[in-house]
């Protein structure tokens, strides 16, 4: 079977068809003739169709040749007559009509544009600027606007209108200065909206890249600043923006510069500025109508900004510097901002967040040591938090002040100061939130608190609390993990140059500190209160009596109150205790005045009893025990007299005989009524003198009138008198005696005060007392005093 024949389409050449089998030849041949059998056929049918078609061509053809040779016949003659002087002054007339023609036009045109731009350019920019991302564009329309301006000036009929757009334009472009630096001076955005602001300074200014960096670090530092001398309620918030405004400064640096900012420099290179499509796209400036006519310079201005001027090297150089001086005014404004600020806890926490942000950013910013910057934070931040603790433990000086104040409005009118419970509850107290109202009025009743004593009470507490307030400042620094926190977050090499580790530096050594300062401030504010009473004390001394004793409870009822609240100062229980400023110079004439003042209101009433029992000349043994007979009770004197001085010490108030207190009213009023029972046994022995002058005067009258008959009987009559008077005497020293060891039961110092009572009793002179005797009468007094001892209660 023959193959098939091949497609002859496919041949290079006539020869390739023989190249094939005689019947594939053949075959092919065949195919070939019938094709072409074919395409005749075709044509002729085709051209019988388009017969009139070529009629018409060939026609055509005809006048085609008629006109070409008319053509020819014309181009003949031009030739004739286009020699080269004929065509020369042809052009030079034909250009000067031209010129004539279309000068006048030309200078019209081109001044309508460019008056038309620089009219549209402020409203184009006005439109721009109320976003934040055109910048760049209106920097250009501002060149742009030079420009045409520039060419409008040098018209030489400038009409007055260009010089007030000019001024338009350049409120614009101060307008657009400012919001750049406003751009530059944030934080939030993108890089690259920064980079275009950036190229958009440039482009204004005609700035270098090494001008730009400048002007960024410059806008970037006066922000900070600004930032910090606003100052105000957010200081920590403030101080927290501006120290981060300073690390994202140094990373935006080290980002953009040099090679961002070159790279768009560089595309301001790629073609005339009036041909970026954004201008173009601005429908005012309408340049489809006025390029043409704009102006050759206009048209054909390419910004040329020196983008490679700045090198990385020199780059990092300005930055460098910029970081460490930058760090310095930092630290600089931050203390300045600290000045004024007296609240801690605001400190304090500026100071945490301060040394957060330092440390997680920190050793990211180049120019500046880590170590170093973080120990003058601390510095600052420390001595900040010390010198607010100092200012608040002096402003006890106030408190001072108070109690001072309340010491004058005490005048010698004034009724000693006395508050009784009674009268707290005849009042209608509310009893509701559990009595609340009604237990703190007894309570200010029993402690005598009156208005001025609760008003320097309640300073001293403010004050108190506001000293307190650096217990929870120190233990919130101490419970601060810093290690943990920013372990990954900081080199090796700057924990190497931190020396100490950070946990110990932020939260032992700075809290220990801030510890010892204000302990040591507390020591000597209180030195200085107990100065300050003892010279308040001294000066209330000055004042009469009475006087004094009113000021005197006044200055103890407020030491009390200040006493019970010391132990608060303490910041932990380890801390050493704080010295006293209640020392005796204070205290001591205090006692004293409260001392005199009951003893003058008591003895008298001893000394009227005491004289009163010696006109009474009737035995009265009735309740002696024993044998022989002693006294088993006070006498009514006694007991009246330590009634009346137990209530005389209650009237002043029961809560103003602290044991310093009671024991220095005792010794007064111990040692005066020793006087007084001496110059008792001095009267009793002065009654038995007297009483025994007047029997011999009456014994003389009586023998001088009846003779020597009658001394006898008048001896004998003596001699019962006398017996009863001695035996009058003896139970009145006896009872004397006891009720001197009764008395000093209450009132002497159980230690030294047998002396007195010893020497009392040697001039009592009780020859019939045995040692035996005394003992028991001592014993008597003793036992008694067990019995009633709660019936004087300020006194046992």
């Amino acid at each position: 079977m023959a193959a098939e024949a091949p497609d002859p389409r496919t041949f290079q050449s006539w020869e390739d068809a023989f190249q094939y089998p005689i019947p594939t030849v053949r075959k092919l041949e065949q195919q070939l003739r019938t094709t072409a059998d074919d395409n005749r056929e075709k044509l002729r049918s085709l051209v019988g169709t388009s017969y009139r078609s070529l009629l018409d061509t060939a026609e055509t053809i005809i006048d085609m040749e008629a006109q070409m040779d008319q053509v020819e016949s014309k181009l003949g003659r031009i030739g004739q007559n286009c020699n080269a002087r004929v065509l020369d002054k042809v052009s030079a007339n034909a250009l000067k009509m031209d010129t004539h023609a279309r000068g006048s036009d030309v200078e019209r045109y081109t001044f309508a544009s460019q008056l038309s731009v620089l009219r549209s350019a402020p409203t184009v920019k006005s439109r721009l600027m109320r976003k934040d991302d055109q910048h760049l564009l209106v920097a250009k329309i501002l060149v742009i606007s030079r420009l045409v301006h520039k060419a409008l000036s040098q018209s030489k009929s400038k009409p007055p209108i260009v010089d007030q757009l000019w001024e338009k334009l350049l409120s614009a472009r101060r307008k657009l200065l400012r919001r750049i630096d406003r751009r530059l001076a944030s934080t939030t955005g993108e890089t690259a909206s920064l980079v275009e602001s950036m190229c958009a300074y440039a482009l204004a200014t005609s700035s270098a890249p090494s001008d730009v960096l400048k002007h960024f670090h410059k806008v970037r530092r006066d922000k900070m600043v600004n930032e910090l001398k606003k100052g105000g309620d957010e200081l920590a918030k403030r101080g927290i923006e501006a120290l981060r405004l300073c690390i994202q400064t140094c990373q935006d640096t080290q980002t953009i510069f040099p090679r961002k900012l070159s790279e768009a420099l560089a595309k301001l290179k790629a073609h005339p500025l009036i041909q970026d499509p954004e201008i173009r796209s601005l429908y005012e400036l309408n340049l489809d109508v006025h390029d043409r006519w704009i102006g050759d310079e206009v048209r054909s201005y390419t910004p040329w900004p020196r983008h490679d001027e700045l090198q990385r090297p020199e780059a990092e150089k300005i930055l460098h510097r910029w970081s460490k001086d930058t760090v310095a005014a930092f630290l600089k404004e931050i203390k300045a901002a600290l000045q004024n600020e007296s609240r801690l806890t605001e400190v304090a926490s500026l100071r945490q967040e301060l040394i957060e942000t330092w440390m997680l950013s920190g050793p990211r910013m180049a120019g500046v040591k880590f170590a170093n910057v973080l120990d003058d934070l601390r510095d600052i931040m420390n001595e900040k938090l010390e010198a607010i603790v100092r200012a608040r433990t002096q402003a006890l000086k106030g408190v001072v002040t108070e109690l001072t104040d309340g010491l004058d409005t005490i005048s010698a009118d004034t009724k000693t100061p006395g508050l009784s419970l009674w009268d707290a509850t005849t009042n209608g107290k509310d009893l509701s939130n559990g009595a609340r109202t009604f237990k703190t009025a007894i309570l200010n009743t029993h402690n005598g608190r009156d208005e001025a004593t609760l008003g320097v009470t309640a300073a001293f507490d403010n004050w108190v609390d506001s000293v307190l307030e650096v217990k929870g400042i120190v233990k919130s620094m101490k419970e601060a993990r810093w290690d943990d926190t920013f372990a990954d977050d900081i080199d090796e090499d700057s924990d190497d140059d931190l020396g100490d580790s950070k946990q110990a530096l932020l939260s032992a050594d700075d809290p220990r500190q801030l510890e010892d300062v204000t302990q040591e401030a507390l020591g000597e504010t209180l030195q200085n209160l107990g100065k300050s009473l003892a010279h308040i004390t001294q000066k209330a001394a000055g004042d009469t009596q009475d006087g004094f004793v009113r000021k005197a409870v006044f200055i103890l009822r407020i030491v009390r109150e200040f006493g019970d609240r010391l132990p608060r100062l303490r910041l932990h229980e380890r801390s050493s205790p704080l010295p006293t400023p209640f020392t005796a110079d204070v205290l001591g004439p205090l006692h004293a005045a409260l001392a005199a003042h009951v003893a003058q209101l008591t003895l008298p009433l001893l000394e009227s009893s005491l004289a009163t029992s010696l006109k009474i000349s009737t035995q009265t043994p009735i309740l002696w025990e024993g044998h022989p007979p002693l006294p088993s009770q006070p006498s009514p004197s006694a007991f009246r007299f330590l009634r009346e001085l137990n209530q005389s010490m209650a009237r002043l108030g029961s809560d103003l005989w602290a044991p310093a207190g009671v024991a220095a009213a005792k010794k007064k009023v111990f040692v005066d009524v020793m006087h007084v029972l001496e110059k008792h046994v001095e009267a009793i022995k002065a009654s038995r003198l007297q009483q025994t002058v007047n029997n011999d005067t009456e014994a003389g009258e009586s023998n001088g009138t009846n003779g020597d008959e009658q001394e006898d009987e008048a001896t004998a009559v003596n001699a019962a008198p006398s017996t009863e008077h001695n035996e009058l005497r003896d139970q009145r020293l006896k009872q004397l005696a006891f009720d001197a060891v009764y008395l000093q039961r209450f009132l002497g110092d159980h230690s030294k005060s047998a002396e007195p009572t010893d020497e009392l009793s040697k001039k009592m002179s009780l020859a019939d007392l045995d040692d035996a005797a005394v003992q028991r009468l001592r014993k008597n007094a003793t036992e008694y005093a067990k019995k009633t001892y709660l019936l004087f209660a300020l006194l046992a």
